[in-house]
């Protein structure tokens, strides 16, 4: 959704950075979002016994996909790890499960603010205390979007950057840029706070 190839394998290793970096004892995870399973394989291969991988996906195409993948292909399997295949709008999860790292795969710059501020909430309600939360922000397109955009355009992208812009005031710890992906992409790390 938003880029002209499916993410690369360093895009998706980015975006399992904090996941790389576990400490120890079982991590639950959520990826929204999951397409064609780019990022699903990076989070799988760090998963271990005892974790817990909700895989949200609203396409049930892709799902199918998905589902096929984890059982024919041996980079998809996971032994001992808990996961569940959820076909739904992530904005549908379940509000009484927390998880340890939350990875987005959507872009969120192609949502209405409003839906933007949704699903932003939403995923730091989702996230426990000292989670990490990451997305990928594609790094040019916004901007030629901009050029060749209207005015009412131009004010929907202002009031999604507003946005994000203060969810990552309040939660960015880092952003890492990845060159080797069509187009290259951001991907930011938002921390919930240990209160």
């Amino acid at each position: 959704m938003g880029a002209i190839l499916p993410s690369s394998r360093f895009l998706g290793r980015a975006s399992v950075t904090y996941l790389t970096r576990r400490q120890s004892g079982p991590v639950s995870v959520l990826e929204a979002g999951a397409g064609t399973g780019a990022f699903t394989r990076e989070i799988v291969l760090r998963l271990y016994p005892g974790d817990s991988f909700d895989v949200v996906e609203i396409n049930p195409k892709l799902m199918a996909y998905l589902k096929q993948r984890f059982h024919y292909e041996t980079q998809f399997r996971t032994q001992g790890v808990n996961v569940q295949f959820i076909n739904d709008d992530i904005r549908n999860i379940s509000a009484d499960y927390f998880y340890d790292y939350i990875i987005l795969s959507l872009p969120l710059t192609n949502f209405p603010p409003l839906m933007v501020q949704e699903i932003l909430d939403l995923m730091m309600k989702q996230l426990k205390p000292g989670g990490v939360f990451s997305y990928v922000k594609y790094i040019i397109v916004g901007r030629v979007r901009s050029l060749f955009s209207g005015s009412a355009t131009k004010e929907q992208m202002k009031a999604k950057q507003e946005i994000i812009a203060a969810f990552a005031n309040k939660y960015q710890v880092e952003r890492k840029a990845v060159f080797l992906n069509v187009p290259p992409a951001w991907t930011y790390y938002w921390q919930k706070p240990i209160q």
